[in-house]
């Protein structure tokens, strides 16, 4: 079972970095030069209400350096900018730039793109499979995330 478990996940893990070719090869060509995770630090910061490095890290599950690190790309490439607010000037907030909005809404059309793709798929199944296959994920992921902290852990 493991082995037909791992074959399949491993398969799974090419798909999606074949979908990911394919989303380059025939997105908006504004999102040239923009990873997934910077696509989808855009997409957080435009629909986050005073989006900061720690609101974006926890809606990515990245770490806040990770975090730091994409900020500093996306205001040098200008598609986001930082700001404080008159009640909280220790605190640094981001929001999108005109050029990050386009960025943020030619992502958005290929994820509507997709959704009605995967809509149309999960029409076979039984709501109770779906879920199943969600909450498997869900955990697995979960797993696989423990797993790695272990893995540092013992370094």
């Amino acid at each position: 079972m493991t082995k037909n478990l791992n074959t399949t996940l491993s398969t799974l893990l090419n798909t999606f970095e074949i979908i990911n070719n394919a989303f380059k090869n025939h997105a908006d060509p504004i999102l040239d030069g923009y990873s997934i995770t910077d696509m989808h630090c855009i997409e957080c910061i435009g629909k986050i209400e005073y989006s900061n490095v720690t609101k974006i890290s926890q809606a990515l599950n990245l770490t806040r350096s990770c975090i730091s690190k994409i900020v500093k790309k996306l205001i040098h490439k200008e598609a986001i900018v930082s700001y404080v607010r008159e009640d909280n000037k220790k605190e640094i907030y981001y929001k999108l730039t005109d050029l990050g909005k386009k960025v943020f809404w030619a992502h958005e059309k290929i994820h509507q793109e997709w959704n009605n793709k995967d809509i149309e798929f999960f029409r076979r199944y039984k709501a109770e499979e779906v879920s199943f296959a969600i909450d498997f994920i869900q955990k697995y992921s979960e797993h696989l995330m423990n797993s790695i902290k272990d893995f540092e852990g013992s370094e």
